[in-house]
C-alpha cells in the first residue's frame, strides 16, 4: 500500500509551512503518513537524520512517496544511495545540491547532507518530480535546474512561489496534492 513521508528542511520542523496541512489532507483519505522531526540545527547532520527516518525504514517500499522541502531532498537521496533504499517518488520542493545561500551557519551544517554523485538516483525511484521558484530567495535558480536535471525529474515552475515557505504564503499547497 502506498504511503507517504513529509521531510522538513533545515532550520524547519515538522508543523511548519504546507506540512501540518499536507499530513492531515493525506490522513482523512486513508493514508499512513510519517512526518517526523529532524534536528536541526542542534544536531544537523545525515546521521542523526537517518537515525530519525530509521524508525520507520521498514515502512518505506517501492510504493512510497516522499514529499522533500529544501535540503530534505538531497537528504533522502543520500538516504536512499547510502542504504540501497529503493522508493515509489521523490517529490523534491525548492530542493538542490551542493549549494550555498550565503548565511554560514546554514551552509555549515547543510554540507554534511550534500551528494558527489546523484545519479544512481533514478535507479532506485521510479519517479522524480521537482517544484521551485525563479524567485527563492535562499537557492540560486542555477542550482534548482541543475538538481532536478541531475536526479532527471519532471520539473514544474512557478515564477513567483519563493521557497515554497510560509513567508511566501504556503501555508497550504494545493497543487502538490494533483502529483501525489
Amino acid at each position: 500500500m502506498r504511503n507517504y513521508f513529509i521531510i522538513h528542511g533545515t532550520f524547519g520542523h515538522n508543523k511548519e509551512n504546507w506540512f501540518s496541512w499536507l499530513e492531515e489532507t493525506l490522513k482523512s483519505n486513508g493514508f499512513d503518513v510519517y512526518n517526523f522531526n529532524y534536528p536541526t540545527p542542534e544536531g544537523h547532520n545525515f546521521e542523526n537524520w537517518s537515525k530519525v527516518l530509521d524508525q520507520a525504514k521498514y515502512k518505506i517500499t517501492e510504493e512510497s512517496v516522499f514529499i522533500c522541502h529544501s535540503s530534505a531532498p538531497i537528504f533522502l537521496i543520500k538516504y536512499c544511495l547510502t542504504n540501497s533504499v529503493k522508493i515509489g517518488k521523490l517529490i523534491a520542493v525548492s530542493g538542490a545540491n551542493n549549494f550555498k545561500v550565503g548565511v554560514p551557519e546554514f551552509d555549515d551544517i547543510n554540507k554534511f547532507m550534500f551528494v558527489d554523485d546523484v545519479s544512481n538516483f533514478k535507479n532506485l525511484c521510479k519517479e522524480r518530480i521537482c517544484f521551485y521558484a525563479k524567485n527563492d530567495p535562499y537557492i540560486k535558480l542555477e542550482a534548482l535546474q541543475d538538481f532536478a536535471r541531475s536526479i532527471v525529474a519532471k520539473e514544474i515552475v512557478y515564477d513567483n512561489a519563493g521557497h515554497f515557505n510560509a513567508s511566501a504564503g504556503y501555508t497550504e499547497f494545493k497543487d502538490i496534492l494533483k502529483y501525489l
